[in-house]
């Protein structure tokens, strides 16, 4: 059972309150680097859903910013929502820069999108422990976390050689390919801040439970 208090303590650690211009400036860039998808082959398909989830997050983006901005919960689904949709935007161009110099595989989009998974889910249980261990009370130390993404992006490599005959010719894409898959690994631990929302929402929850009983 995770104490309440080192719950807190995790919901305040490096808390800094909501920022509507970095919002904003957050809802151009998802906008921007959402072209980034639509390098190599054209698709319909991944266009549409691009289009729909940069106009849905954006609207949230935007009623967060009229009406919630004074709230913790606000600053944290803001953080969550825009590190996890970058992060899955690097990681699909990480991909689509492959296809520049390989023919379109399927198995290696879903290898690149399960290791982005993956690597959410272990910092999942790393901040979990770090919660229970009251580690948000003192300055932690995060060198040994980053760890994750730069195993991740090195499977990544592996696998996307495996679909390689030669890339002697083509490391400069590779490299680009594999320095966004890098980086949408280290992005997506920003993502945790939707676990800091949903634990105010259970905090809430909680209380009013307890009054009503």
């Amino acid at each position: 059972m995770v104490n309440r208090g080192n719950i807190f303590s995790f919901l305040n650690y490096n808390y800094t309150p909501f920022s509507r211009k970095q919002c904003l400036i957050r809802i151009l860039l998802i906008w921007i680097l959402s072209l980034l998808c639509l390098i190599g082959k054209f698709s319909l398909i991944l266009m549409c859903i691009l289009l729909f989830f940069n106009i849905v997050i954006s609207t949230v983006f935007s009623v967060l910013i009229i009406r919630f901005s004074n709230t913790k919960i606000s600053r944290y689904l803001c953080d969550g929502l825009f590190c996890l949709y970058i992060a899955i935007i690097l990681n699909i161009s990480s991909y689509k820069v492959l296809t520049l110099i390989i023919t379109i595989n399927w198995i290696l989009s879903l290898i690149f999108l399960a290791l982005l998974i993956l690597c959410v889910c272990v910092f999942l249980v790393l901040v979990f422990y770090y919660i229970k261990s009251d580690k948000y009370n003192i300055q932690s130390k995060t060198k040994k976390s980053l760890i994750f993404p730069f195993l991740g992006a090195g499977i990544g490599l592996i696998s996307a050689k495996f679909f390689l005959k030669d890339i002697a010719s083509d490391n400069a894409v590779f490299l680009v390919s594999m320095i966004l898959l890098l980086l949408s690994f280290i992005i997506s631990i920003g993502s945790l801040n939707l676990l800091k929302a949903f634990l105010i929402i259970y905090l809430k929850k909680l209380d009013n439970d307890i009054i009503d009983s």
